[in-house]
């Protein structure tokens, strides 16, 4: 997102994996949900909270060892992945153990989510032997187990080595209204809260000006007749404000909304993420304004495209310079959002175009994540290069890097209808929880993202953005 040119239910889905010579990877699924003979719970099943799947949840009793527990079987043996769909509406975190068949395979720790009605996922890893297994989640601490809905066991279903995705149309066009002229909708960030998509987006207005736009709705085929709420009007205020990333930071009970404003990384908040209006006043996230490892090594760039995601201990602040550099800082789960520092060059390349802007960093499993970056490409055509590692910090392992075989562009992208655009643009990955973690599944992979009809040849900020959505075609899982 280069700034303007004047500013410069418990449900557990099996997933048996076959493989057919010369053909992709399919998944036979079968669900269980918590009320389900193959599942028990250590307490009693409930459904008096909203969101749940199924007819209930598992409330497990306050107690150490309290759980829930599930039947499985897998095909072969391998790394399961699980996700486990939950709420807490407590101020704590309580941790609990992963047990397989009886023995104790992971630790992990459930954050608080809001409020009991506030679902989220946490993804781990865990090995499995081939034939039935128990998978049990078991309570370490007095406090019990948070409200469990949802466990996903997926074998064999991860990242592939490369992409196909298919695209809709153009989902997501801008609205004018009495005060705002708007020629393009960009930049988009999604969250999925309570059966509602929340999207915010950039918006240019006829004269090249910047500014956001939220709307919600229940289904994509909703997106375009949406009501689009101009931020402007609120206490974000007016001037200069763009490419915004929204999450859900647990430990605060309170939404985060990160965008740019030309001179510094700032935030909002609100614990209402659907009433556009309850956003607070920004405040920004560098004291001194920009790092000065960035100062040194911009040249004639520009400070964009923000991106928070935290793990257990430390929260990180991605950011570009269109000048082939990525840039991270950092500070302490406790201290967020102040004390961001030890900003470090993440990844750089010796030409800028390769690694441009618009990063993206996602949880993919307990110990795996992944970064996208946009590039230029022939033509000045936009697509992502993809790269992983077992690390927020790195270091990062290139996984679909070039033009020909991107994480996604023109080379593997197709329309099932006309192809209104051949750049695949600054957007975000439908995530698998709404969490500072940010994470994703791997399996059939959604990205919202802009695009722009091919021939349009305007000045940056009069580019004709506008809106679509990918849908992975060559999902492992």
């Amino acid at each position: 997102m280069r700034l303007k040119s004047a500013i410069a239910g418990l449900c557990l889905l099996i997933s048996t994996l076959v493989v057919v010579p010369g053909s992709s990877a399919q998944a036979a699924a079968a669900r269980y949900e918590a009320e389900s003979a193959a599942a028990t719970c250590a307490g009693t099943i409930d459904a008096n909270w909203s969101g749940f799947s199924g007819t209930g949840f598992c409330n497990t009793g306050n107690a150490v060892g309290a759980h829930a527990q599930f039947a499985v079987s897998a095909a072969r043996a391998g790394t399961a992945t699980l996700g486990i769909r939950f709420a807490s509406g407590g101020t704590t975190a309580r941790p609990a153990e992963v047990l397989v068949d009886g023995a104790t395979v992971q630790s992990v720790s459930f954050e608080p989510t809001g409020s009991w009605s506030s679902w989220t996922t946490k993804t781990l890893t865990v090995p499995v032997s081939a034939g039935d297994h128990t998978i049990r989640i078991r309570s370490a601490a007095a406090t019990g187990l948070p409200n469990i809905d949802c466990l996903d066991f997926n074998l064999g279903g991860g990242l592939p080595g490369s992409f196909q995705w298919s695209s809709s149309g153009i989902l997501i066009s801008p609205k004018s209204d009495a005060t705002h002229n708007i020629r393009a909708l960009k930049d988009p960030s999604v969250v999925h809260h309570n059966g509602r998509y929340h999207v915010f987006a950039t918006t240019t207005n006829q004269s090249g000006a910047y500014s956001m736009v939220y709307l919600n709705f229940t289904d994509w085929s909703q997106a375009n007749s949406a009501t689009q709420h101009y931020l402007d009007q609120t206490a974000i205020g007016g001037g200069y404000k763009a490419a915004p990333q929204v999450f859900y930071f647990a430990p605060q009970q309170k939404w985060y909304l990160v965008f740019q404003t030309g001179s510094n990384a700032a935030y909002s908040t609100t614990s209402d993420i659907s009433n556009p209006r309850s956003w607070s006043a920004p405040k920004p996230f560098y004291a001194d304004g920009m790092p000065q490892i960035i100062r040194d090594n911009i040249g004639n760039g520009y400070w964009v495209d923000f991106w928070v995601i935290c793990d257990s201990a430390k929260c990180h602040l991605f950011s570009s310079d269109d000048n082939g550099h990525l840039y991270r800082s950092e500070t302490s789960l406790s201290n967020f959002p102040n004390g961001f520092g030890n900003t470090v060059i993440a990844m750089e390349d010796s030409a800028r175009y390769p690694l441009w802007e618009a990063a993206n960093v996602y949880r993919v499993a307990s110990s795996q994540y992944l970064l996208t970056v946009e590039a230029i490409g022939s033509g000045g055509k936009r697509y992502f290069r993809s790269w992983t590692s077992q690390a927020i910090t790195g270091p990062w392992t290139a996984l679909a890097v070039t033009e020909a075989s991107p994480f996604a562009g023109a080379a593997n992208v197709s329309f099932s209808g006309t192809t209104w655009t051949r750049d695949i643009s600054h957007g975000e990955m439908i995530r698998n929880g709404i969490d500072q973690t940010l994470p994703i599944s791997p399996c059939g992979m959604r990205y919202l993202y802009q695009g722009k009809a091919p021939n349009a040849g305007d000045p940056y900020s009069l580019l004709p953005w506008r809106l679509g959505l990918l849908t992975q075609t060559n999902s492992t899982c």
